[in-house]
């Protein structure tokens, strides 16, 4: 009686179960008359009298149109001459399988484990409300940044599961910025704080002025530094790190040896009196002469005067960052004032690096619940070639969830654009239309897709996103649709 009235409120039947179901999956045929709810990625329950206030529940998957005259695999006169087909011979009919999910349980109000095989000539239902399914489906806490695209159901996702990392990935234009607004939102609600890394300084930075500071502000420290310039220098780090890292801490800090040639007071930066000082410190290191002047010429070609002069005004250290951020709740960095990209990743690397030691000096509490957001991802953590950040985001997705240190990974794709070693410590991914079909097979290979293809993916529209992973309760792909947000 229970499942009765249940179904009555909020389902409509579509058809039955045809032979072949296991636990997996249920193929189904569509009543004639029901043809229009056959529709991809419908949630749907399938009652079984055999089972007792029970409901097989899932998705649907795999619409096919067949027709028993004219087979794909059978050639007969009606391919050649179509204009004799008399349609009243035609009997077309859909057939779609159920993917479960979960087997509802009526009279507990709970989700269990499919363990049963549904019998043929069960009945299907497309849930058309799904406000139903918060009884059954029940995440700790809940972040709703969105409801099932048909079912209208608000999917709530676990918060717990944030220090697993997130991934978003999607074609330009479907709604990436957008998702993550809805997750910033609902996450500070859930007593998070987050650092945004606003690349392009449009997608956050618009929608959280009182909280954005600009990139240009924000100090360097001198062993990010010394990285800075020996790649925009084009120096190899393994011939010519040891005696920048050297030459940019004496410069900052003095030197103490009254008898060296160093012996100065740190001011200001300034290129030419860097030169010199390089110069200086790396022929006190025994450098070969050929060394300190192809290091001296190098910088002096390739990095220009304003880089110097704008480490003068960078006064807002990254622990500043990091205590603003849990204060406040949140952070967001207009990381588009500085242009050189190599600037933008020097100041990733020290803002995580920051929050790091804080958190090992003991002046944050664990777990830290402190999220790193960084947009357009593939340029800071990039699975070809190191970069300044690479090491620190990579620690962080190694080792982030036990001192509740997570990421947010924005970007196009997920092979290629971002590490091997990072992607593979995501827990929870949002993807939507992809670039390319390589993109889900790599997906695939982390995630449980069931049964979802490219073809679904073409299909989709702005700010509609599959989820899956920790975060989502069914951990199988759910279509949802992204509520607006400001």
């Amino acid at each position: 009686m229970l499942t009765d009235n249940l179904l009555r409120k909020c389902c409509v039947e579509v058809g039955i179960v045809t032979s072949g179901s296991t636990t997996v999956y249920a193929p189904i045929q569509f009543y004639k008359r029901a043809e229009g709810y056959a529709v991809e990625e419908q949630l749907a329950v399938i009652k079984d009298d055999s089972i007792h206030e029970g409901l097989f529940f899932g998705v649907i998957r795999r619409v096919t149109k067949l027709e028993p005259i004219v087979k794909d695999r059978v050639r007969n006169p009606f391919i050649d001459r179509p204009e004799i087909m008399d349609p009243s011979l035609l009997m077309p009919y859909t057939s779609a399988i159920v993917r479960f999910y979960g087997m509802l349980n009526v009279h507990k109000n709970t989700m269990d484990e499919v363990t049963q095989v549904v019998t043929p000539g069960s009945k299907v239902y497309v849930i058309k409300d799904g406000s139903f399914l918060g009884n059954f489906i029940k995440a700790n806490g809940k972040v709703i940044i969105g409801s099932h695209k048909y079912s209208g159901w608000e999917v709530p996702l676990d918060p717990t599961y944030v220090q697993y990392h997130i991934g978003v990935f999607g074609a330009t234009g479907m709604g990436k910025s957008r998702l993550i607004r809805g997750l910033i939102d609902e996450l500070i609600k859930s007593e998070y704080r987050i650092i945004v890394f606003d690349h392009s300084g449009v997608d956050y930075t618009t929608y959280y002025k009182d909280y954005t500071v600009g990139s240009k502000v924000i100090s360097i420290s001198p062993p990010t530094i010394a990285s800075v310039l020996a790649s925009k220098a084009k120096l190899p780090w393994q011939s010519y790190g040891e005696y920048l890292d050297v030459a940019v801490l004496t410069y900052v800090m003095g030197d103490n040896d009254k008898g060296g040639l160093m012996n100065r007071k740190f001011e200001k930066w300034n290129k030419q009196e860097f030169l010199r000082h390089l110069r200086q410190s790396m022929s006190k290191m025994s450098a070969r002469e050929a060394t300190v002047h192809k290091a001296s010429l190098f910088i002096d070609y390739f990095v220009d005067d304003e880089f110097f002069e704008e480490l003068n005004k960078r006064s807002v250290k990254p622990s500043d960052v990091v205590r603003n951020s849990l204060e406040r709740g949140l952070t967001v960095i207009d990381m588009s004032q500085d242009t050189d990209l190599v600037v933008k990743q020097a100041i990733v690397a020290d803002v995580i690096s920051e929050a790091w030691d804080m958190v090992k000096r003991g002046e944050i509490n664990v777990p830290a619940r402190l999220v790193f957001i960084i947009d357009e991802a593939q340029n800071y953590v990039p699975e070809d070639s190191w970069t300044i950040c690479k090491d620190p985001i990579e620690t962080t997705s190694r080792e982030g969830r036990k001192w509740g240190l997570s990421l947010i990974l924005a970007s196009q794709r997920m092979a290629r654009d971002i590490a091997a070693n990072v992607r593979a410590n995501i827990g929870t991914v949002f993807f939507s239309r992809l670039p390319t079909q390589g993109d889900l097979r790599e997906l695939g290979g982390y995630m449980d897709l069931a049964d979802v293809n490219d073809s679904v993916l073409t299909q989709l529209s702005v700010r509609e996103f599959f989820v899956t992973g920790l975060m989502n309760p069914l951990r199988k792909p759910l279509l949802i649709k992204v509520k607006e947000v400001r």
